[in-house]
């Protein structure tokens, strides 16, 4: 993140071009350029910048799969996002948390098929309503999709076999799901889709790797990174009988949550995107992946007063 910093010295105000770099997951450095005692012009700054990038250099944390660019846009977001926590009063953050929920909860159980409109979400998470000819399975996996993001929320604990049970056990409440919240032990099928998950009597295997993977990298990656790569290893498992996308976008916010990051969702708009990305992190491009996932949400960073570059 690079801005104007202004330091007193001797009651004198003097300029400078700083610019935050991150060192490692939680260590930051700042790099500066004196100004002077004056602000300069708009083409003399376009200069300064230039400058500030090639001493910022041999600085600049290279991650794993992020660009620099991305790493930055993220940053941003998290110090805007936490800036506005403090700011805003806290009956603003309930309206718009509560309308999180109702656009998070629409968008991904639209994705997997829920017929309910935004507004028909709104009325029945909001407004306690039931709007008329609604299916009970729809209305249900409605009331579900909040149960759980507050459940999250609360949450203290790591990320574990139970805690993914839990969550897709309230996912799947009253759906007409047998086997909701309990590991498969039977095969499945992705309908519409060419991957086809792994058998049953290796879902075990795989789930131990996941979190062997999960322990070594999660102050490793980017939290971004490691949010969206958790989502996709989920996904490709399969490890359920219903409800994996929508448990694997929940613990993808769980996880941003929980590293200071605002929570976000794939639009239902963007839903062919959405699958082509986890088409590319099946053949295990996830930088390709990654970056693709980046540009489904980019527009939400906005709602925090950070612009898009």
């Amino acid at each position: 993140m690079t801005y104007i910093e202004i330091i007193k010295r001797n009651k004198k105000e003097y300029y400078y071009l700083t610019k935050s770099i991150r060192l490692s997951l939680n260590k930051w450095k700042k790099v500066r350029i004196f100004l002077g005692d004056k602000m300069p012009s708009k083409e003399e700054l376009k200069k300064y910048v230039q400058q500030i990038e090639e001493k910022a250099k041999p600085y600049i944390e290279k991650y794993s799969y992020l660009s620099e660019d991305s790493a930055e846009i993220l940053q941003d977001l998290k110090e805007s996002y936490n800036i506005w926590l403090k700011q805003t009063p806290k009956s603003v953050k309930e309206k718009l948390n509560e309308d999180f929920v109702i656009r998070f909860t629409y968008h991904s159980n639209a994705i997997e098929g829920n017929r309910l409109t935004l507004r028909q979400t709104a009325l029945i998470l909001k407004d306690k309503v039931i709007p008329s000819g609604v299916r009970a399975e729809d209305y249900n996996e409605a009331i579900n999709g909040k149960e759980c993001l507050d459940y999250i929320k609360q949450y203290e604990g790591n990320l574990n076999t139970k805690f993914l049970e839990r969550t897709n056990g309230i996912l799947t409440k009253n759906t007409g799901i047998v086997y909701g919240g309990r590991i498969r032990f039977f095969d499945v099928q992705i309908q519409g889709s060419t991957h086809v998950p792994p058998s049953h009597t290796e879902v075990k295997k795989h789930m131990l790797n996941f979190f062997k993977w999960y322990s070594a990298n999660k102050n490793k990656l980017h939290p971004f990174e490691l949010a969206a790569l958790v989502h996709a290893k989920l996904t490709w498992i399969h490890p359920f009988e219903d409800g994996n996308g929508r448990t694997a976008r929940t613990l993808m916010n769980f996880i941003l949550m929980k590293k200071g990051f605002p929570m976000l969702f794939i639009p239902f708009e963007k839903r062919e995107q959405y699958y082509q990305s986890l088409d590319i992190a099946d053949k295990g491009d996830y930088k390709e992946y990654i970056s693709r996932i980046l540009r489904l949400i980019i527009d939400q960073i906005r709602v925090y007063g950070h612009n898009k570059k």
